[in-house]
């Protein structure tokens, strides 16, 4: 894909879209499987996943036969950063800016809201079993950057590579363990 442009940031103002692009953005995935990550009905996602390629923001990788269905692996269609730089563009409403910031933040919350609820259902044996429980990395931190022109390309910079990094990462043990983390990171204005 070349340009994410204004089209496209619309069809991503809905939360539940971004928290698709964000997952297929990480590896590729079928719709059975978007909606049990995201906990959502086969037939909203189906919905989601439809407008997401009629925006051309993912693409269909693979078919595979499972039994008598037909699976479809979707995956974005865009590198990373390009949101990023689309936010910026000119011709892009600050409405639609903030549609964007706000659906990229409630993904956030929802992938949050999921770690917490699969840790409180765990609590005893992920707590009580110390033997027994993944062992997943864990940190929290937070950095405030002064605006400038320099520190914004750099931090871009750092972005994108951490973004390729991570693909890296997870297309390597892709399939190794059925008990997964995520990694979240947000760039918002703080003043």
């Amino acid at each position: 894909m070349k340009e994410i442009g204004v089209e496209q940031i619309k069809v991503l103002s809905e939360p539940n879209r971004l928290a698709i692009l964000s997952l297929l953005s990480m590896r590729e995935m079928t719709t059975s499987q978007v909606s049990t990550l995201l906990e959502m009905s086969i037939q909203n996602t189906q919905y989601h996943v439809k407008k997401l390629l009629e925006a051309d923001l993912i693409i269909p990788t693979r078919t595979e036969l499972v039994g008598n269905l037909v699976e479809k692996y979707y995956r974005s269609a865009f590198e990373p950063g390009m949101i990023s730089t689309a936010t910026d563009e000119k011709n892009v409403d600050i409405g639609e800016r903030l549609n964007l910031v706000f659906a990229a933040m409630g993904a956030i919350k929802g992938i949050l809201n999921h770690g917490i609820t699969t840790l409180d259902e765990k609590r005893e044996s992920y707590f009580m079993k110390v033997g027994e429980r993944p062992r997943y990395p864990f940190s929290v931190n937070y950095v405030i950057l002064p605006t400038t022109e320099q520190s914004t390309k750099e931090a871009d910079a750092l972005i994108v590579k951490l973004d390729q990094d991570l693909q890296e990462l997870s297309d390597k043990h892709q399939e190794e363990a059925k008990a997964k983390f995520a990694v979240i990171y947000a760039v918002f204005p703080y003043e």
